[in-house]
């Protein structure tokens, strides 16, 4: 999945079209943060690497977490919120438990 590729899915989650371009310097600041929380967590000790590997996997993920991102924008800070039955919730972190557990796959190892 290549760059524009990625422009093209967050538009068509966000705006209900890939062809509006209207958000897409918004769009690009999400991907960097996305790109930015992947290598802090893959890489927290290596700052030598710059950019996340093309897989396809990782940047599936990054498009999912900068959508996450955009989408908490303007209540990044909201703890709880509840009204006419509609609750929001959000813990202390930027990204979703769900989505940061999804960079720690479970590992197999021979026993010894």
């Amino acid at each position: 999945m290549n760059h524009e590729e990625q422009l093209k899915r967050m538009r068509l989650e966000i705006n209900g079209d890939e062809t509006d371009t209207s958000k897409d310097g918004i769009f690009e600041l999400k991907l960097e943060d996305a790109e930015m929380v992947a290598l802090d967590t893959l890489y927290p000790y290596d700052k030598q690497i710059q950019k996340l590997p093309n897989e396809m996997r990782l940047k599936n993920w990054q498009v999912r977490c900068a959508i996450e991102l955009y989408k908490k924008m303007s209540t990044t800070n909201v703890q709880s919120y509840s009204e006419n039955g509609l609750s929001v919730t959000y813990l202390s972190g930027l990204i979703s438990s769900e989505l940061m557990n999804e960079l720690f796959p479970p590992k197999a190892d021979i026993p010894r």
